[in-house]
């Protein structure tokens, strides 16, 4: 199967890829024919639009996504997917939305540290193990008009005894708190658009 970029892009899905095979989701094929015609059109048509999976084409996917890049000030997270000792999972409320501790990277700091801290700072606790790596997402914001690509690096990580969960509130976080398996798909229907993906992927390589 051929490897695809997936990227949350201001209401909708773009996946970067060159296989022409379709997908039932799709709703337009857009052939890549250059960075310019590639920017007019998200910044001209898709950013406008919202629930869009639109599934971009290139002979030389590597150079394209390189160019959709360089469209974009990049910055770089990681956070974690915590699993506690009954099964349940750590899930934070922060600007409405239900989510995952993430943070940015630090300058000279590992990924896999920048997990670790920022679970532990988000939620105040403590005894974190990385298990595994899950995925990498990739969305899009605006930030003082500005266009960001945000790379966020996702890790399955277990915390044993970790009952009591503090929210960080001075990041907007207002909630912190342990969901059963059999109510996360509730609280992924009321998530930023990247969450669901990083439970998908958990999936797929279970």
């Amino acid at each position: 199967m051929s490897q695809k970029y997936k990227v949350f892009f201001f209401g909708n899905v773009l996946v970067f890829t060159d296989s022409p095979e379709m997908h039932r989701k799709t709703t337009i094929i857009y052939k890549y024919s250059g960075i310019e015609n590639l920017k007019d059109f998200l910044f001209g048509y898709v950013e406008k639009c919202n629930n869009h999976h639109i599934r971009i084409l290139c002979d030389d996917k590597e150079l394209c996504w390189k160019d959709f890049c360089s469209l974009f000030e990049v910055r770089c997270a990681a956070g974690g997917l915590v699993v506690n000792d009954e099964g349940n999972y750590l899930f934070i409320r922060r600007q409405g939305k239900w989510d995952i501790p993430k943070g940015h990277i630090e300058p000279g700091e590992q990924s896999r540290e920048c997990a670790v801290r920022e679970v532990t700072e988000e939620c105040g606790i403590g005894g974190i193990e990385i298990e595994k790596p899950i995925c990498t997402t990739f969305h899009t914001y605006r930030l003082d008009g500005r266009p960001i690509l945000k790379s966020t690096d996702w890790y399955l990580m277990r915390c044993s005894g970790c009952k009591k969960l503090t929210p960080q509130t001075e990041e907007d976080i207002t909630e912190a708190v342990w969901v059963a398996p059999s109510d996360v798909d509730n609280r992924l229907k009321d998530s930023f658009s990247s969450i669901p993906e990083i439970f998908k992927q958990l999936k797929i390589e279970s």
